[in-house]
């Protein structure tokens, strides 16, 4: 019989969802975590004679799974929650302002604690961000905002890709600064942009749990000028070329028909290496390009593009490629809240192709943990609980009126909790939360000081009338 080996920590008696190859549910179950990888999974009994703990965690009445991955969402929108009352342009606007004229460090830290003490509320391990909105309005003048998003994502604790990018053409583009509540304004070229993303990869690439992935707009539009398309593709291969250098990921926000195939063809920015986010009304061309390439497609059921357009995740998936879950969070109507995102992404397809047989639990449990590890590279590392894999899990409460009777747990988990019932996150072996309390950080400050940063932007931008609820809110279907 072979020696115990020794735990770090145990998490006992739960029903065990590994998301392993054979996706086994273990009840009464148990995981072992020694340092910060996964020692073993499997039986209560079998753990706790084979792997005496230091500690142990009793899980009973709760559901184990790995920490939930976000595949896409937005650095500074925690702090631009609802501004403009659904008027999409308005708020678009508002965050262009916001984001390159009007932002300070402290607003990306503040903003980054925040965001990422919601995620860890909810159980979201990993996440991905861009440092802006939309696919062209990113902090990138210089290096010291991003330094302070990555720099507040790391005290919270949670694993993030930062995603970084040039603006589009035409260069210079307008910035202003603010330095002891003066405004300074300054052009920006696309050489400097460049010189800004590879400054954050140098500082904060692969340190602290966060990762740097390079980033470029999203061409929709038909490029017929042989100039501008030369413009885009030099500035294409000079991030493609720069991400290589450095071995980071490549992400791209807000594909919709015919852009992927454009990406590829006109501008060879596809890869295994490259995530797609939204991806809507998708073209035949746009498919083959994703199964050529290996690129990977992140589905965002619960953003204004799965409003506008459909992402045809069934066919996706039928066709192989690989499709992770996003919440395009946390603005201007969204949260992080990855089970909200599952049950929406169920709904839409079935709704969509008036087939309740779409879009099973399991699958898209996979598309919040293993298939997002896989389209992010993780998958090696995180996604699953196997031994080995990075100690990111997390324990569901199932003991809740909703979420009872305690049988079938992969859909009371997927289509009855929310991220309220999310109890304790470990990251990395360490509890960052047990019974919803989280110690490392102090939850109140976080709150304070994000509130008092909107206030300071809102000045600095002058977007206080944004803050009104118009009267067209009530009474009538549209507004």
């Amino acid at each position: 019989m072979p020696a115990p080996q020794p735990a770090d920590l145990l998490l006992a008696g739960g029903t065990v969802v590994t998301m392993d190859p054979t996706r086994r549910v273990i009840e009464d179950g148990a995981v072992a975590i020694a340092g910060q990888r996964i020692l073993a999974v499997g039986s209560r009994a079998e753990m706790m004679a084979a792997h005496p703990a230091r500690e142990v965690i009793d899980t009973r009445h709760h559901a184990i799974l790995p920490g939930l991955i976000d595949g896409h969402a937005h650095a500074g929108h925690g702090l631009v929650k609802t501004l403009g009352s659904g008027d999409s342009a308005a708020w678009s606007e508002a965050c262009r302002i916001i984001y390159t004229t009007a932002s300070t460090p402290e607003f990306w830290y503040a903003e980054a604690r925040l965001a990422a003490l919601e995620r860890l509320m909810f159980g979201v391990t990993t996440g991905v961000s861009l440092l802006g909105g939309g696919d062209s309005i990113s902090r990138v003048d210089e290096p010291r905002y991003g330094i302070a998003h990555c720099r507040g994502v790391a005290e919270v604790g949670i694993r993030a890709i930062v995603a970084v990018g040039p603006t589009r053409p035409p260069h210079p583009r307008p910035y202003a600064s603010w330095d002891g509540g003066v405004r300074h304004e300054h052009p920006v070229t696309f050489d400097q942009q460049l010189a800004t993303i590879e400054a954050l990869i140098e500082t904060c690439h692969g340190r602290t749990n966060i990762q740097v992935a390079t980033l470029m707009p999203v061409y929709r539009e038909a490029t017929h000028d042989p100039a501008n398309v030369a413009v885009i593709e030099r500035q294409g291969r000079l991030v493609r070329d720069l991400g290589k250098k450095h071995g980071t990921l490549f992400h791209q926000d807000g594909h919709r028909r015919g852009s992927i195939e454009m990406a590829d063809r006109m501008f060879g920015l596809l890869g295994p290496d490259a995530s797609l986010s939204h991806s809507t009304d998708l073209t035949e061309e746009d498919i083959e390009a994703c199964l050529r390439t290996g690129a990977a497609i992140i589905h965002n059921p619960s953003a204004i593009a799965s409003v506008r357009g459909y992402c045809p995740v069934p066919t996706l998936l039928d066709r192989g490629i690989t499709v992770a879950l996003g919440s395009d969070g946390t603005a201007p109507d969204r949260s992080t809240d990855m089970f909200r995102h599952m049950f929406q992404c169920i709904r839409l397809h079935q709704r969509e192709h008036r087939d309740e047989r779409l879009m099973p639990p399991g699958k898209v449990l996979e598309m919040a943990t293993i298939d997002a590890a896989r389209a992010f590279r993780l998958d090696h590392e995180l996604g699953s609980l196997e031994p080995g894999k990075r100690a990111d899990l997390i324990t569901i409460d199932l003991r809740k009126p909703h979420l009872a009777p305690r049988n079938m747990p992969i859909w009371r988990l997927v289509c009855f909790a929310n991220g309220q019932d999310v109890d304790t996150v470990i990251i990395d072996g360490a509890v960052k939360m047990r019974g919803r309390q989280v110690t490392h950080v102090d939850i109140a400050e976080i709150l304070d000081q994000a509130q008092a940063e909107t206030e300071h932007m809102l000045d600095r931008a002058n977007l206080r009338h944004l803050l009104a609820e118009p009267p067209g809110i009530w009474g009538k279907a549209r507004r």
